[in-house]
């Protein structure tokens, strides 16, 4: 459906240059764009005005100190932060994800088990008893969510990933048999979470397995027992996160990290790709490096000797 370049600068409280009766029918990246689309573009790049030509973009989101009569025959909306816009702008006019309410007729789900009827179970799922699923969450397919896991609004799993499987916890006997501990608690995940393919999270062993509003987590990660994340936090592919962590709110866990069992994570904090966290970060931290340090400290480290 078409919407005006107007339509848009007054979703985002923006002005617009150019003609705001200019319609989009869809959205395109920059270069090359295509005909009667939205895109956004970065103002850094020291070729910019030589590509601008290039696009064939109709309505383009652009930095603030873009100079005005840069993009001809465009429409621009000037905003602090072009991306940003732009994910909002493509999420509120031009819906990308599919949502389809309902199970799926091959889903195993287990007597007494609670699911909104605005939530979306795929093809193949398993959801076993005592389980509770709120509205417009949307389980992909293959997904298994073990017994009195709870989880909220507007949450999404991706294919494969399985919650609430027992944690990896034993100790020995006086013969050296490993035992399993109890694992009786289960996993929470609250309102707004996003959980990509083949995800691992553990359920608790007396306490449950929390992750707070907000948190997305990329495929291939593990989560393993009683470990609670908090709000709004970004965790990439194959990140390892050992038993009893805590993270705190708006922290990152970059690509293939490992975080020890009981290390406390504070909020705001950056884990660098591959680093392996031995001890306690505090807030707004950034660490990196086998063992992980203080980036200023790894920093020192690394600097030549003269």
């Amino acid at each position: 459906m078409p919407v005006t370049a107007g339509k848009i600068a007054e979703f985002l409280g923006a002005p617009t240059w150019g003609d705001p009766g200019r319609e989009v029918t869809l959205i395109a990246k920059f270069l090359p764009g295509q005909k009667g689309s939205l895109s956004f573009c970065k103002w850094d790049k020291a070729d910019f005005f030589s590509s601008i030509e290039l696009s064939v973009c109709a309505v383009v989101i652009c930095p603030q100190d873009l100079p005005e009569t840069a993009l001809k025959n465009k429409t621009l909306i000037p905003v602090p932060d072009a991306r940003l816009a732009f994910i909002k702008s493509a999420n509120h006019f031009f819906p990308w994800r599919k949502f389809n309410p309902g199970i799926d007729p091959t889903a195993i789900i287990a007597p007494g088990v609670k699911i909104d009827p605005a939530a979306s179970i795929g093809p193949y799922c398993i959801i076993k008893e005592g389980v509770s699923i709120g509205a417009q969450a949307k389980l992909s397919d293959r997904v298994t969510v073990h017994s009195n896991c709870r989880i909220g609004n507007n949450v999404i799993i991706g294919s494969g990933t399985v919650v609430g499987q027992d944690g990896f916890g034993y100790m020995a006997d006086e013969q050296g048999n490993q035992m399993p501990f109890p694992h009786m608690g289960a996993v929470v995940i609250e309102d707004g979470v996003e959980i990509g393919a083949n995800v691992c999270i553990d359920r608790g062993a007396l306490d449950d397995t929390l992750i707070k509003y907000g948190t997305k987590i990329d495929n291939l990660v593990h989560v393993a027992h009683n470990v609670v994340i908090g709000r709004n936090c970004l965790i990439v592919c194959l990140a390892g996160i050992g038993g009893s962590v805590v993270i705190g709110d708006n922290s990152y866990i970059g690509l293939s990290a490992v975080i020890k069992n009981q290390k406390k994570i504070g909020s705001g904090v950056m884990i660098g790709m591959g680093a392996v966290v031995v001890k306690d970060v505090p807030d707004n931290a950034t660490v990196v490096g086998n063992p992980a340090r203080l980036l200023e400290k790894q920093a020192l480290k690394d600097a030549p000797s003269w």
